[in-house]
This record gives structure tokens, C-alpha cells and sequence, in this order.
């Protein structure tokens, strides 16, 4: 049987795999853009850093640390820099606030997780539980990312896992899973092409 603290490890190595995924491809010009909207990826992921460290902060910290309080990289700024240095270093900054959070609970008893800790709006919340916010939280925000990125690279549903979109045509636009062989992915789209073709009356 695990422990509590391995439990905990397991959901935030889950949450930071997630978002760390969706990480792993963004170019610098994506990173900068809203897909139409008002929060950029970037932007997001500022936001998820930033509440990750003051969420593991008053949890932890003797002296916690709020927003304008925190190590921003190069500083809070109210303009940011639009290089990939910049981008790299809010990467970073997120890893860090993963390691900070694992290192900080991995040594900890069961009995530990039921302790009250504080939290940034003055309440006190059992520890499990604020592991769990910061965990949704990142997993929240990573669906957004995963959003916004989708818009911008014109991403549709890989093949098989389609949610019946038929008032909106996909041709052409159907992602290859990797277990999937190219010649796979031609009879689908060719498939799903004559779908959309009788669907649309065309």
C-alpha cells in the first residue's frame, strides 16, 4: 500500500507531466499568441507558476510569500519580454515550483496530510487538500493551453477519438495517433472525408 506522501507525489508528478507535455513542442511565436482570446499561453502559464509557488509557499514556508513577493523571473513586470529566453525562463520558474512542491512533501507522515496549513486567503485547509487545488489547478490550465495551442495549429480530434463534430469539417485537419501507420491514417481521412462530404451535402 502507498503512502500519503507517495499519493501526493503521484498527483503532482501526474498534473506536471500533463502540462509539461504540452510544453514540449510550443514555439516561441505560439507562446506569445490568445488564439483570439485574452490569455495568451504564456500568459497562462505565468499564472499557473506564480500560484503554484505562493500555494506551496504558505503551505510550507515560515515566512510565505505572496504574488509581488515572489522570485518572478527578470521581476514582476507589467510588459513582458517576447524572447524565448523569456518563455525558458518561465519554464523553468514552473519547474521549480514542481521540485520545491515534491521535496517539500515526499518526507512527510500519513498524519502529516491531515494537518491545517494556511493558505493565501487567510483560511487553513488540510494539506491533501491544497495539494489537490494546486494539482487541478495546473491540470485546469493545461486543457487551456492544450486549447489554445489546437486553435493555432489548426488541430482537430486524433483519428478513432472523434466526439461527432459533424457540423464542423475536420478534413484535413485529424491528428495521427503514434500507434497509428501513415497508410492507417489515409483510409481514415479518406473515410471521414465522404463523411463530411454527405454530411454537408456536397
Amino acid at each position: 500500500m502507498r503512502t500519503r506522501a507517495e499519493l501526493a507525489v503521484a498527483a503532482l508528478s501526474s498534473a506536471h507531466a500533463q502540462l509539461t507535455n504540452n510544453l514540449r513542442s510550443l514555439t516561441l511565436n505560439e507562446a506569445l499568441q490568445s488564439a483570439g482570446g485574452y490569455r495568451s499561453i504564456l500568459g497562462i502559464l505565468k499564472h499557473a507558476a506564480s500560484w503554484s509557488h505562493v500555494y506551496q509557499s504558505y503551505a510550507f514556508d515560515a515566512q510565505p510569500r505572496h504574488m509581488r513577493a515572489l522570485d518572478w523571473p527578470r521581476g514582476l513586470r507589467d510588459t513582458i519580454e517576447t524572447s524565448q529566453e523569456y518563455l525558458d525562463e518561465m519554464i523553468a520558474w514552473f519547474e521549480e515550483s514542481y521540485r520545491r512542491w515534491v521535496s517539500s512533501v515526499e518526507p512527510l507522515s500519513d498524519e502529516a496530510f491531515d494537518e491545517p496549513r494556511p493558505v493565501h486567503w487567510g483560511a487553513t485547509l488540510p494539506l491533501f487538500d491544497i495539494i489537490l487545488i494546486n494539482t487541478n489547478h495546473w491540470a485546469y490550465h493545461t486543457g487551456e493551453i492544450n486549447a489554445v495551442m489546437s486553435i493555432l495549429r489548426g488541430e482537430a480530434w486524433e483519428y478513432t477519438e472523434e466526439m461527432e463534430e459533424n457540423h464542423i469539417s475536420t478534413v484535413g485537419h485529424r491528428l495521427r495517433p503514434d500507434w497509428m501507420s501513415a497508410e492507417q491514417a489515409a483510409g481514415w481521412e479518406a473515410y471521414l472525408a465522404r463523411r463530411d462530404a454527405e454530411l454537408h451535402g456536397e
